[in-house]
């Protein structure tokens, strides 16, 4: 008998080879190596086509040494069961693909915030003792084992009603902290999403040096580096070029704010899905803003209101360097606001500015000035659909008034009920951002952001 593969892989010289066949596409090849085991994990593969698989570096797999006898099961719809020897110990193997913990929530948290790409959650857990002599101690995190161990992979998914499949995303987070109280009946657990987790944490060490490159390679690489697969991210093509040498204590994410500061209204943002996109404010792979509407007196149950003059204007004066060209616009402050006359918001444009351009910028920042000065928080039935950067709007019996953009979302869960808390600034304008994005862009300085960079 003759057994002939279609692929074949070189994982590695050893004993007892096995292989475990993820949900997400990868492979790992698991073998012995001197009673040590050892694992060859696969990058992901596209459409089930094998034959593009490529294979990661062997890693060693286990604590134990002197290993034996290695043989491993898969479970449909569980993950996997083994054994090994150690010695003259026999050990069990367990491997779960995934574990539902919505049987333990009592309570939890996501924030969101425009300003911050990082995420966080927090839950509380339920963690009685059952006094199960084969599981001894709390049911969720205990002084020997935890279901959520720092690094630990959650992901948020709702549903309502009848559904079978949840079908909202609410993130993909990473565990930071878990931790109970001996003989208490809750646990606390807290994480931030992959930006928080990976790019913010890791440092670039020996690899801080980037030769000139288009900048979207560099950010590819910098991903990379940060052990980000490439179904993981998506980064926007450029034209520009730039060569880097940062600190080799520098994170990941300050290297990539770095880069980001010679374009022009580029960001960094993770998807409820667990997507890190990185490109222009108008590029596709963002999750587009839209306007959440409301009905006064119905979708909400409390409203409050901030007013605050501390950054409303009477007049704007837009201007080069030396004030030979400044264009003055004035401002039309909200209704009863007894402003000083001359409060005037100065906003220096970019050596090269035409006249016209710069009374457009004043036209544009005047327009937006108006509506500066109100912050207000809502909390209002469960909406895993809003998101940082969404309009809002309040409908009732005279129309429809635009409030401003949404600027913070938490989304509260729990056997205690689902709400959705949310903050709208007043200096938004969907489709034109906030005032403060605004004037960061016209007033960036062309000549020092230049340096450095080629566009070809």
């Amino acid at each position: 008998m003759q057994l002939d593969f279609e692929i074949t892989l070189d994982g590695g010289a050893g004993n007892y080879p096995d292989l475990l066949h993820f949900p997400n596409t990868q492979a790992q090849v698991f073998y012995l190596n001197s009673g040590v085991l050892y694992g060859t994990p696969t990058y992901k593969i596209d459409n089930g086509l094998w034959e593009n698989m490529i294979k990661q570096d062997s890693v060693k797999v286990s604590p134990d040494s002197d290993i034996s006898l290695l043989e491993l099961k898969v479970l449909s719809g569980f993950g996997a069961v083994g054994s090994y020897k150690a010695v003259d110990t026999h050990k069990l193997i367990i491997y779960e693909f995934a574990f539902e913990m919505d049987r333990y929530l009592a309570s939890g948290n996501i924030k969101h915030g425009i300003n911050n790409p990082i995420s966080s959650f927090s839950l509380i857990l339920e963690n009685p003792d059952i006094n199960n002599p084969e599981k001894p101690g709390n049911i969720a995190i205990n002084e020997k084992n935890t279901l959520i161990s720092p690094g630990s992979k959650i992901v948020f998914k709702f549903g309502a009603g009848d559904l079978l499949e949840p079908d909202y995303d609410l993130g993909t987070f990473y565990t930071d902290r878990a931790d109970f109280e001996l003989l208490g009946e809750t646990a606390k657990v807290d994480g931030r999403n992959l930006i928080g987790k990976s790019l913010k944490e890791q440092t670039l060490d020996e690899n801080h040096t980037f030769t000139l490159e288009y900048i979207h390679e560099t950010l590819r690489r910098l991903l990379e580096l940060a052990h980000l697969d490439n179904d993981q991210y998506l980064i926007e093509p450029t034209s520009i070029k730039n060569s880097f040498n940062f600190k080799p204590d520098t994170t990941y994410m300050n290297a990539i704010e770095d880069i980001l500061k010679i374009t022009a209204n580029w960001k960094i943002e993770e998807l409820t899905g667990g997507t890190v996109v990185i490109g222009s404010l108008n590029y596709s792979g963002f999750e587009q803003a839209g306007t959440y509407r409301f009905y006064r007196d119905k979708d909400i149950f409390s409203r409050n209101i901030t007013r605050d003059d501390a950054e409303s204007y009477r007049r704007v004066c837009v201007h080069d360097s030396e004030y030979a060209v400044a264009i003055y616009k004035d401002v039309a402050s909200y209704e009863g606001w007894n402003l000083q006359a001359n409060k005037t918001l100065h906003v220096e444009f970019p050596e090269g500015t035409s006249t016209a351009d710069a009374t457009n910028y004043a036209n544009q920042v005047a327009k937006q000035l108006e509506r500066v000065g109100k912050a207000e928080s809502f909390t209002g039935p469960f909406r895993p659909h809003i998101q940082p950067g969404d309009g809002a709007a309040i409908v009732d019996e005279n129309g429809e008034e635009n409030l401003g953009l949404i600027t913070e979302v938490t989304h509260s869960f729990g056997k205690s009920g689902f709400v959705t808390d949310f903050t709208v600034d007043s200096g938004g304008v969907l489709g034109k951002g906030r005032l403060a994005d605004y004037i960061n862009k016209i007033s960036k300085d062309r000549a020092s952001s230049s340096v450095g960079y080629e566009i070809v």
